[in-house]
């Protein structure tokens, strides 16, 4: 790898971290290119990953030779007994990004509405044993364009694993919601397991239209699992 510096981020760093997200994985994001998420919209989500992922150590950042950040992993500790998960991006006007916050679900029995994020986070106790009950979830993994494809994602997921940090934290394995194919692929070959599967193609307008339709190979929402064996 070239002469990056990685390296664990803290709350010093939050303002340079949201900028980064405005400039880079807001606008190159598969799901964000889909949807044309504006900053104004994208912010809630912005700062509330913020809020959660720095309160402990275990997101990281890496610079460039020049200083500049060229890429940032958040994460945050995932509890069983946390309070129900709340969806940041409330209830937004324009139907593609509401195609990322509603979707309509069917059973025999009843309809009802969820978001992707509240069906991902809602099964993750229970698609998980009974025994797991404190994870590492990665909140947002992002390499700036001009930086990907250099081993930066993968330096940092593993810049998260302090044995010492995820012993005191009593971390029993990774969690992963990946939205992109990229990220999708990155996961599955550093060990990580598909658990979930939420395809684009569940959210349509009343025409029966696909309101979100990524440019790349993406064509779901995955939830990875990797459990922690020191």
């Amino acid at each position: 790898m070239d002469n990056f510096q990685i390296s664990i981020a803290s709350t010093d760093h939050r303002d340079e971290i949201r900028e980064f997200l405005m400039k880079h994985f807001l606008v190159e994001e598969t799901m964000n290119v889909a949807t044309a998420i504006t900053e104004e919209e994208f912010a809630p989500f912005a700062d509330a990953t913020l809020e959660s992922s720095l309160l402990t150590p275990f997101s990281v950042i890496c610079r460039s030779e020049s200083g500049n950040l060229a890429g940032v992993a958040l994460s945050s500790i995932c509890r069983r007994d946390d309070p129900e998960f709340s969806n940041p991006l409330g209830s937004p006007r324009r139907p593609e990004i509401a195609a990322i916050v509603l979707c309509l679900l069917y059973s025999s029995q009843k309809k009802y509405l969820a978001t992707i994020c509240e069906e991902i986070h809602g099964s993750i106790w229970r698609l998980l044993d009974p025994r797991i009950t404190t994870v590492l979830e990665l909140d947002i993994l992002s390499v700036a364009l001009p930086y990907q494809r250099r081993g930066i994602a993968g330096k940092m997921l593993e810049k998260r694993k302090s044995p010492e940090l995820l012993k005191e934290f009593e971390v029993q394995g990774f969690i992963c919601q990946a939205s992109s194919f990229a990220n999708q692929m990155l996961l599955r070959k550093r060990g990580h397991k598909e658990i979930k599967d939420v395809p684009f193609a569940r959210f349509a307008n009343q025409n029966g239209v696909q309101l979100i339709k990524p440019h790349d190979q993406t064509r779901s929402v995955k939830l990875f699992w990797k459990p922690y064996n020191p």
